[in-house]
């Protein structure tokens, strides 16, 4: 079965973004904001045959669609988010040992690092990480894009992802949901050099570490 991608759009009969869902040059159905929640519409294919979807590729899309849809999305308690997962990383002794591997291995690819440590990444290094986050069992669950000018960091806050737990999945179908989401997400982030993303990672422990 062919990958479906992600398309940002705007209509004029739309207030906010519109995300299309495509499986090549077919048009499978979009994602919109109704003011209240939201939506999902479904078309059947050329032929008015119904489309047969992977429910856990489409639960991946459909979870970043509505981080780009939804006016709210970062609204509800990214504050005590953040807070939590910079106070776990200061606690060393929580670090797994595939976390020191990771932070290790990308620690002088960061481009910027703040006083307490965040660290930065260009895309290809991101994009790397997010990868090797899949090989050593971590998870990417924030993800945040900022533009990097003059050694000076400009938050983009429509480029921001958090990726909540998923209670009905084992730990191994969260890895690869969190890391295919976010590697979704990233894939449609701008592609402009000044670009770098900030990355909190989980341990199967349940620990979040800011990378």
């Amino acid at each position: 079965m062919l990958p479906i991608r992600i398309v940002e759009t705007e209509r004029d009969d739309f207030d906010g973004p519109i995300v299309e869902l495509w499986r090549e040059d077919d048009f499978i159905g979009m994602v919109f904001w109704d003011g209240e929640s939201a939506i999902v519409q479904i078309y059947p294919d050329g032929a008015g045959d119904a489309q047969d979807l992977d429910v856990g590729e489409l639960q991946r899309l459909l979870d970043t669609a509505i981080q780009i849809i939804d006016p709210y999305a970062f609204d509800e308690d990214l504050t005590d988010l953040r807070a939590a997962v910079s106070g776990a990383a200061d606690d060393s002794d929580e670090l797994h040992p595939t976390t020191a591997a990771l932070l290790n291995e990308f620690d002088d690819q960061a481009v910027h690092r703040t006083e307490d440590g965040e660290g930065f990444f260009k895309r290809g290094p991101a994009e790397a990480f997010i990868a090797k986050c899949e090989e050593l069992d971590l998870a990417v669950i924030e993800m945040e894009g900022f533009d990097l000018e003059g050694g000076k960091l400009i938050a983009r806050p429509q480029l921001d992802l958090v990726i909540t737990p998923q209670s009905m999945m084992s730990w191994s179908e969260f890895r690869m949901y969190a890391n295919a989401t976010a590697a979704d997400k990233l894939r449609i982030w701008p592609s402009r050099a000044s670009l770098v993303v900030a990355f909190v990672i989980q341990q199967p422990d349940a620990e979040s570490i800011v990378a």
